[in-house]
């Protein structure tokens, strides 16, 4: 199994069995064997994993520093990776199975944020998802700017009335 975060680059599908993330640029990622992979470089980072016994995994990624951390049956094995937060697109957390026969559960998420500032911009990201939708909000530029490094394009429509109820609320 490998652990870890990738772009929408990253590679999801091969037919073999391979240290698929972290095999270029696009993704970074822990394999079963302890080794850290990204731009198909691995190094040494931990001890292997036991076969045939669970062994729980956590990954902990701050955008804002810009690192990713692990942590193996609730043990921090400190930073694997820093400058992430100078990668100028969207990271998305992936797993993947290198061998055949190999299970995983999927026990728990969470998203925490840094600052108010943070959870603000999550919520109305949410319903002012494209750029023409920030457009139409009369706001100093500013604040545009900071939000517009959150949208993404999407088919979520957002109501006349949720634009006035959230435009009311940034006033």
């Amino acid at each position: 199994m490998m652990f870890g975060i990738g772009t929408k680059k990253a590679r999801l599908h091969v037919n073999m069995f391979t240290n698929l993330l972290g095999e270029d640029r696009n993704g970074w990622g822990l394999s079963h064997k302890g080794l850290l992979w990204h731009g198909g470089v691995a190094r040494n980072y931990t001890k292997r994993f036991k076969e045939n016994q669970p062994t729980k995994i956590g990954l902990l990624f701050d955008g804002i520093a810009g690192t990713l951390t692990y942590y193996k049956d609730d043990v921090c094995l400190g930073i694997a990776f820093r400058g992430l937060n100078e990668v100028r697109e969207p990271l998305y957390p992936i797993v993947c199975s290198t061998a055949a026969k190999t299970e995983m559960l999927l026990s728990e998420t969470r998203r925490d944020f840094v600052n108010l500032q943070d959870r603000c911009r999550a919520i109305i990201i949410k319903h002012v998802n494209t750029r023409e939708k920030l457009d139409r909000l009369a706001l100093p530029y500013f604040i545009k700017n900071y939000l517009s490094e959150a949208v993404t394009e999407s088919n979520t429509q957002v109501t006349p009335l949720e634009l006035h109820l959230i435009d009311q609320y940034l006033y």
